[in-house]
């Protein structure tokens, strides 16, 4: 768990820090620098996955486009350096720096200047990098017909969440061929084990009477995902965009708790929904939370708390 969060030089934070929960919820108005928080660690957990490199490029960070690093720098940027440190326990343990440079020959890149301060900090039996980052984007992938595949990780759904009804396909089949693979006791709320079974229980008590169905044909490398209310099953795109939304928070959610050591960066989880699935949606992260992920939000809704 990321305990506290130093900045220094990062976008609008000249400087910055703050203790960090379970759960915690970033609310200040708008511009005020929540999702740079988020983007911090982001950027921080994939210059560790960079260190023989020795640069890290901001034009994929976890799926987002952060910009060229001239922009990232604080415009109020003192001295030559840009700092992230994450303290993953207490104080003067497990602190994780990533000190980076403008690079003076490639433009999109940012130097990484402390390569053997960071190797170090690896050394420890459970590393950063044997966390679970799992990150979704206020900007997911709304009503579509057909979906994609990701047949490189089976408990992620995408930056977007455009992975979700793959994800929830490859789950089943997991589950099928190892029974062991279950949630959580305290997030088991439907009378049957599967795991499409329980994320639709929780979409239910997020957006009352919805039910879900999904398909997969991989000769054409494609994923559906069908939703009803009431009579026939129909696309996404013949409903609200709040189901298209929240259902890969859902999932993620649940697929972060069947692992160790995970950490959900979700913006916005509340998006599209009416006040009373903001609310549920509130408590089911706190359900998350309580199951032992480590959930840092972005939202700009009072229910959602």
């Amino acid at each position: 768990m990321i305990k506290h969060i130093e900045l220094e030089n990062f976008k609008c934070h000249r400087r910055f820090e703050d203790n960090l929960s379970q759960i915690t919820i970033l609310t200040v108005g708008n511009s005020a620098g929540k999702s740079s928080i988020i983007q911090a660690i982001l950027f921080a957990v994939k210059s560790f996955h960079n260190i023989s490199k020795r640069y890290v490029k901001t034009n994929d960070i976890y799926g987002l486009n952060l910009g060229l690093p001239g922009s990232i720098i604080s415009e109020n940027f003192e001295g030559q350096e840009m700092k992230i440190i994450l303290y993953m326990q207490d104080y003067g343990t497990n602190i994780y720096n990533v000190t980076c440079c403008l690079d003076d020959i490639d433009e999109t890149s940012f130097r990484l200047c402390n390569c053997d301060e960071m190797l170090k900090a690896l050394e420890v039996p459970v590393s950063i990098l044997k966390t679970g980052i799992y990150y979704l984007n206020a900007e997911r992938t709304g009503p579509r017909i057909v979906y994609g595949m990701n047949s490189e990780c089976n408990d992620y759904v995408g930056t977007y969440g455009e992975y979700t009804g793959y994800i929830i396909s490859e789950m089943d089949k997991r589950q099928r061929l190892d029974p062991r693979l279950s949630l959580p006791g305290s997030l088991k709320i439907s009378p049957i084990s599967r795991f499409s079974a329980n994320c639709e229980e929780w979409l239910q008590l997020v957006i009352p009477e919805t039910s879900l169905q999904y398909m997969v044909d991989t000769e054409k490398n494609m994923s559906m995902i069908k939703f009803k209310n009431s009579g026939d099953y129909y696309f996404p795109t013949a409903t609200g965009f709040g189901i298209s939304y929240v259902l890969p928070v859902i999932v993620q959610a649940l697929l972060a708790s069947m692992g160790e050591n995970s950490i959900l960066l979700v913006e916005n989880p509340e998006a599209h929904l009416h006040p009373y699935s903001q609310s549920a949606i509130g408590k089911f992260l706190a359900y998350i939370a309580a199951a032992g992920v480590q959930v840092i939000m972005e939202t700009h809704s009072g229910t959602c708390y």
